[in-house]
């Protein structure tokens, strides 16, 4: 077997777009200050309207420091924004306090990237998922000498529109907008566009990552651009903005999360930020008024990831629940936890599934190999034409009118393509069973005892639903689920649902029923198989 499922489209990495940015990132950086302070006149037209917007910015800087300051902030924080409060106070020239605050912002956002720094990364990650995912230790039964890029593909399970992405990275500019579970998400699709030979991925990390000393050297070279939560203020964001869509017209294949942040319950997204879709979208109006019909089509791409075990899942299901005391939960168990986590990860092996969905334009409409557009009813559409209409029209309601268009076609797009895996079956029926006893109760700390018939009653009528749902092509399934009868579905499911937990959600006892050890967790792998109606099923 091949070490990709497809032959790299550039394989001299001096030609990947990400190498060409940053052989130019003086250039690059500049031009995003530029327009982070167009648009910043743009909105406050008036110098006293300027000055009040950076006295707030100011205030709130300064809040900042004083009440969350990180390890990874700027040595001179704290004096760089006395400073700007002084020249305020003494009426400095508002569009050169503008000057520095922009250039400020966009040196904190922006990244290096190095290919060896990369490929040394990228061999590192190869590894490692491939020992997480079917480790080699003496209790792993299985062959243990097979190469690692078998193993990684026995375990990475990369379906969908791979002919498609492979084609249209070649004419224009991938964006992929996938679902958002876990830290890991990243770097996982970041290996899966590898291994489908696109060149590697402008993407942004949250800051507080680069709080830790490791994360903060494997990312310092990799182009990963920096995002501070903690910044609302607006000069930041729109610079945040600028920073993204510049990357995009300089055709890097980017990936960014619609829905903004992780699913704290687990669920599939269903409503996305039309801010983070407009900035695609702002790109592909930009490079059609520079370049006419000839520009770079930008290509959406949704991707639906889905894993047995969500490493954060006690802390994201905790917050989702219980917002207020989730910090101090996560604290307090972390210890135990680790040690418990450590020995499952070296003895027991997991998989996670990447579906990726039908590629679209920005606008929303469907997109073939060729890049060719094609609106709802399948008839062949001129986007840059669309554009043009736009661009002619005197009201901004129509390009919000397109973001929903494409918001909602994503959201279908997640739904539609939302593999069921073995463990979320069996978690859903589990939850559902559990939660129409009669003491039911999410604060409960007992363990609840299912028995295995009525258990595989429930299952066989969950199944055959979402057979239905399958054959109309309104989710998916996996290859195990698919083929499999109950029983083997059943025994894959206990064995990997929450498979690296300290403590696992469902597990088998002797007599053959079923203990809920983790009530929380397995609500949250639960909740990935919600919205589609199953839950009609359990009502008396």
């Amino acid at each position: 077997m091949s070490n990709a499922l497809f032959t790299p489209i550039e394989p001299n990495a001096a030609h990947w777009p990400i190498s060409k940015l940053h052989q130019h990132q003086k250039a690059f950086l500049q031009e995003v200050v530029e327009r982070t302070i167009l648009s910043l006149r743009t909105r406050y037209a008036t110098d006293t309207a300027l000055y009040h917007m950076l006295t707030q910015t100011t205030a709130k800087e300064l809040a900042r420091i004083a009440a969350d300051r990180w390890v990874c902030d700027p040595p001179d924080d704290q004096f760089f924004w006395e400073d700007i409060e002084n020249a305020l106070i003494h009426k400095v020239d508002a569009t050169l306090l503008l000057n520095k605050i922009a250039s400020r912002y966009v040196n904190e956002i922006s990244s290096d990237f190095s290919v060896t720094h990369y490929k040394w990364v990228s061999k590192g990650v190869h590894t490692v998922f491939t020992s997480l995912l079917k480790p080699s230790c003496f209790k792993f039964k299985g062959k243990r000498w097979i190469s690692k890029h078998k193993r990684l593909h026995e375990k990475l399970h990369i379906t969908g529109a791979l002919d498609s992405i492979h084609a249209l990275a070649q004419i224009g500019t991938i964006v992929l907008v996938p679902t958002h579970t876990s830290n890991w998400d990243s770097v996982v699709i970041g290996l899966a566009m590898q291994q489908l030979g696109l060149s590697p991925l402008s993407w942004g990390a949250g800051l507080n990552l680069f709080n830790h000393k490791g994360f903060r050297h494997i990312f310092s070279k990799l182009g990963t651009y920096k995002i501070d939560r903690r910044k609302k203020n607006i000069p930041y964001l729109l610079a945040q903005k600028h920073y993204t869509r510049l990357t995009v017209e300089w055709h890097c294949p980017t990936l960014f999360y619609p829905a903004g942040t992780r699913s704290r319950s687990g669920t599939i997204e269903s409503n996305l930020k039309l801010g983070l879709l407009g900035t695609p979208f702002e790109a592909q109006a930009h490079t059609f008024q520079q370049y006419g019909p000839t520009a770079h089509k930008i290509f959406m791409v949704p991707v639906v990831l889905n894993y047995h075990c969500v490493l954060e899942a006690p802390q994201l299901i905790q917050e989702w629940i219980h917002p207020e005391t989730a910090k101090h939960v996560a604290k307090r168990d972390c210890c135990y936890s680790n040690l418990s986590v450590s020995k499952k990860i070296l003895c027991k092996g997991s998989e996670i599934f990447l579906n990726i969905g039908t590629p679209l334009d920005v606008m929303g409409n469907k997109v073939d190999k060729a890049g060719r557009s094609y609106h709802a009813q399948g008839q062949e559409i001129d986007l840059y034409q669309q554009f043009l209409k736009l661009a002619g029209s005197t009201t901004s309601k129509q390009s919000g009118y397109y973001l929903k268009i494409l918001s909602h076609t994503i959201v279908d797009s997640y739904s539609c393509h939302n593999l069921v895996v073995s463990s979320h079956l069996v978690a859903f029926v589990a939850y559902k069973i559990a939660q129409g006893k009669e003491d039911f109760s999410m604060h409960s700390t007992t363990t609840i005892k299912l028995v295995r018939a009525s258990f595989m009653v429930a299952l066989e009528k969950v199944y055959q639903a979402l057979q239905l749902l399958y054959e109309q092509k309104k989710i998916d399934f996996t290859a195990l689920v698919r083929k499999s009868h109950l029983p083997a579905i059943v025994a894959d499911g206990l064995a990997k649902l929450g498979v690296y937990h300290a403590k696992t959600p469902l597990v088998a006892v002797k007599n053959g029923d079923f203990l809920i050890q983790d009530l929380p967790l397995l609500y949250y792998y639960h909740n990935r198989l919600t919205g589609y109606g199953l839950e009609q099923l359990f009502l008396a």
